[in-house]
Parts: structure tokens; C-alpha cells; sequence
């Protein structure tokens, strides 16, 4: 179970931040108090994989998650860059994920 509040407080992570960016500097209050909302989520679920995952893979992973998924949305929804560049170290930050499961 611990596996599954930790991939759910890395979604919550990701979409909080999609919503901060929606909010336009918590300026639009329904964004706003989605991104507070999702934040809390977020920081629950990741308490409660903590039980039965390591500090250090779990902060690694939530962070990863939502790092990357923030990119993913913001380049989907938000018009941000899409250069190859920016792929590319998407593309670490997912490797560098996975790589620290693995090795764990």
C-alpha cells in the first residue's frame, strides 16, 4: 500500500503545481484553492508511504514525479517550451527515478 500513497502523493505533487501555475500567483481563487488542496493531498499521502518506504527513496521518487509531470503539464496545457533540450532532461530526471528503485 505503501507503493500506492507514495505514486498518489507524486500525481497530487505534479497537479498542485499545474494548478499554482492556473492560478496565476494564487490570484484565481478556484486554482488557488485547488493547488492548496492538491498540496495537502500530497504531503498526507507522502506521510503515510513513509511507513513502509525509506526516506530517502520515497522524497526521491514523490519528487521526481512531480517534477517531471509539472514539465509534462505545463508543456501540454500551459504553452511552456517543448525544445529538445528541455525533453532531454526530462528524460534524465525519469531515468534517474527509475534508477534509484532499481539500485534501492
Amino acid at each position: 500500500m505503501s507503493w500506492v500513497y507514495l505514486i498518489g502523493a507524486g500525481i497530487a505533487e505534479m497537479t498542485a503545481v499545474f494548478f499554482m501555475g492556473k492560478s496565476k500567483g494564487y490570484q484565481i481563487v478556484r486554482w488557488s484553492i485547488a493547488s492548496v488542496l492538491s498540496f495537502s493531498l500530497s504531503f498526507y499521502w507522502l506521510s503515510k508511504s513513509l511507513e513502509g518506504i525509506p526516506l530517502s527513496l520515497a522524497y526521491s521518487i514523490w519528487v521526481g514525479i512531480g517534477a517531471a509531470g509539472g514539465v509534462i503539464l505545463g508543456m501540454l496545457y500551459l504553452n511552456e517550451s517543448k525544445s529538445r533540450w528541455r525533453i532531454f532532461y526530462l528524460i534524465l530526471i525519469i531515468g534517474s527515478v527509475i534508477g534509484l528503485k532499481v539500485v534501492a
